[in-house]
């Protein structure tokens, strides 16, 4: 062991434990990813997320509960042949929280298995409803505008993609090919396009008056929000999505194809953005269902893989959680466990020909070796085994620490604690 240690330090990798801070039992599955804000301005980030059983939680970075709103309804007969009794109120997706208002309060925005939109204070108090027609199973947009007026876009399996002003009024609602369970997103083009995907794998980008400017076709569903991103200085920002095909396209603002990456699983989640190994240009960083964590450059080209032992569907996150100037790579796997990566991967041996490697103890540093030496592959730097499948995380940026939602029901945070 104290060889090990001894080549660790002579190389510079990084030192010290993931360990449990706190842990919180929210009493019902959990379906997504939750969202760290401050909703109520204190100065005091809370966490919010939404449970299987229709209830929206928010906690404190301490993990005490605040407030509890319950999207629980009564439906009729005839509306429980439609749904599962047991789903019925369920959140599906990540709330989304902004001042919808201008009126310098912050509120809450969600929708439920039932197909109802909620817009709540930030006090947990529900402010208006809109009902639609089918799930809503994607997390809604808001978007503020110049002239100090909002909107709320959504998508729905009723095939709908709807646009709300800040009261709950339909500026318009676009009929799409197919049921929509994916996040839209507003990009700020020259021209703004609101782009989402469909079931039948189409990508659609809309004025913002709801009239088709191109559609783009893929061949499997889209459970992934769009991104739009400059991955080069004062280059034009490039589309990037991916698809239940195995594939992440970059599209232009015209809707052409620029590259595509293909993976051997599903990619259900947005990618994530940064200039990861500070050479100037932006990296993509994103999950897929064959098990891997992948890091392209700005060509599509791979510049790692990391293999896990199930699914990644969530989001990666990108953060310096251990304040050493360099960002590191967290992502959730199905297998149950997070993965903390070197930003930069392995441009180094992985291990001393001749010297067998050592299986860390839950999180621990360490270096699985799972490829032969020499090739690019992402750096395994921590890993933390939780309780149950790991369906999003957060990080809270105060303090470094990782918030993870199991499908278990709790909320586990997660602090890096110095030291071998």
């Amino acid at each position: 062991m104290n060889i090990t240690f001894a080549f660790k330090n002579m190389l510079g990798r990084k030192s010290g434990r993931i360990e449990e801070n706190w842990k919180y039992d929210s009493g019902s599955l959990l379906l997504s990813s939750p969202i760290v804000e401050d909703i109520d301005d204190d100065g005091n980030k809370e966490i919010v997320f939404g449970t299987k059983d229709g209830k929206l939680v928010s906690i404190d970075i301490n993990g005490n509960m605040k407030w509890v709103f319950s999207a629980q309804e009564s439906h009729s007969e005839v509306e429980l042949m439609f749904l599962d009794a047991d789903t019925s109120d369920s959140i599906h997706s990540t709330p989304n929280i902004s001042d919808l208002n201008w009126d310098n309060k912050k509120e809450i925005v969600f929708g439920t298995e039932a197909g109802k939109l909620y817009v709540l204070q930030n006090n947990g108090k529900m402010l208006w409803t809109f009902q639609a027609n089918g799930p809503i199973r994607g997390s809604p947009v808001i978007q503020r505008f110049n002239n100090k007026e909002s909107g709320i876009f959504f998508g729905s399996s009723d095939k709908n993609l709807y646009f709300l002003n800040s009261k709950g009024k339909v500026f318009w609602q676009f009929e799409a090919d197919s049921g929509i369970e994916s996040c839209p997103a507003f990009l700020n083009f020259k021209e703004p396009l609101i782009v989402f995907g469909t079931n039948s794998g189409m990508i659609y980008a809309l004025s913002i008056k709801g009239n088709v400017m191109w559609k783009f076709q893929t061949k499997g569903k889209i459970l992934a929000q769009p991104i739009a991103e400059s991955l080069i200085s004062g280059n034009n920002p490039v589309i990037l999505i991916g698809s239940s095909d195995g594939n992440l396209y970059c599209l232009n603002e015209k809707g052409e194809e620029l590259w595509k990456y293909e993976t051997d699983g599903a990619i259900c989640s947005k990618v994530s953005i940064a200039d990861i190994n500070n050479d100037g240009k932006k990296e993509i960083i994103f999950g897929s269902c064959d098990n891997n964590i992948y890091a392209l450059d700005f060509s599509g080209k791979k510049l790692w893989s990391y293999e896990t032992d199930f699914w990644v569907v969530a989001s990666p996150i990108i953060a310096d959680i251990d304040n050493d100037g360099k960002q590191e790579i967290i992502a959730g796997s199905y297998d149950r466990n997070i993965y903390i990566l070197d930003s930069e991967g392995s441009y180094m041996l992985d291990y001393v020909p001749g010297i067998s490697g050592i299986v860390s103890q839950t999180g621990q540093s360490g270096d699985a070796i799972t490829k032969q030496p020499g090739k690019t592959l992402g750096k395994k730097i921590w890993q933390y085994q939780t309780e149950g499948v790991i369906v999003g995380c957060a990080v809270v940026e105060e303090n470094k620490s990782i918030i993870v939602n199991t499908d278990s029901g709790r909320v586990n945070n997660l602090v890096h604690k110095k030291g071998e």
